[in-house]
């Protein structure tokens, strides 16, 4: 298992810049790989996406929102504190957004329309099959993000994560939501047991865990994740 607040400060001294931020980028990586993608907006402005690729084709889409200011470094810790191994391994494309979580309830009508087409276009195998996730910040844009795609959501994990604005949530009845908080960070405790109160309120099927002995940053193997996932499919 590896250490979150470890991969944190090592991806924000040593993360490559993605090659969209020179002016390159590629349409995608290829299988087995991961890279950099530059994602246009339709507002003229534009995305980076870090996309890691199975070895063959996708079985489903895990789209991740990162921890903190949303920036690259961050990104690729997340990524690999989490997804980078264990999704692909699993038969899962992970498509990480460098974004600022809590700004999608602004921007989610502009940036969710462009990784919905992305995916259409490159990942089309998995299309149907899209899981959300995020972390902390990215855990608050996780539910922004799937308020504006809710009839393409499969699943969504925040860990930890939670509502916030008093947008309805009934357009996400139906779907699976896992919400998991460290027992130690408190304020998250809160946040979380009340999106777990709204959603279920609205339909939605949630599962809340608490972890014990953990903070913020959560240590969880990105295996277990990963099964979690497959449980939905069932």
């Amino acid at each position: 298992m590896r250490s979150g607040s470890a991969v944190l400060a090592t991806a924000l001294l040593a993360a490559p810049l993605p090659a969209c931020a020179t002016g390159g980028g590629q349409a995608l990586p290829p299988t087995g790989t991961q890279g950099w993608v530059s994602l246009p907006l339709a507002d003229g402005d534009h995305l980076n996406l870090l996309v890691a690729r199975p070895a063959g084709p996708a079985r489903g889409v895990v789209l991740a929102f990162p921890w903190g200011a949303g920036d690259a470094g961050l990104l690729a810790g997340l990524v690999e504190t989490y997804w980078d191994d264990a999704a692909p391994a699993a038969g899962y494309a992970v498509v990480g957004v460098e974004i600022y979580g809590p700004g999608l309830a602004e921007s989610a009508p502009v940036v969710v329309p462009a990784l919905l087409d992305w995916i259409d276009q490159h990942l089309a195998e998995a299309a149907d099959r899209i899981v959300l996730t995020g972390a902390s910040a990215g855990g608050i844009g996780v539910f922004h993000a799937a308020l504006a795609m809710p009839d393409r959501v499969a699943a969504i994990l925040a860990m930890p994560g939670r509502t916030s604005g008093e947008a309805s949530l009934e357009t996400l009845a139906g779907v699976p939501v896992l919400l998991m908080v460290g027992a130690h960070d408190q304020r998250w405790v809160i946040g979380s047991e009340s999106t777990a109160e709204r959603l279920r309120a609205a339909g939605a099927q949630v599962e809340l865990n608490v972890v014990p002995g953990q903070g913020h940053v959560l240590r969880v193997p990105g295996e277990m994740l990963v099964q979690w996932f497959d449980e939905q499919r069932k």
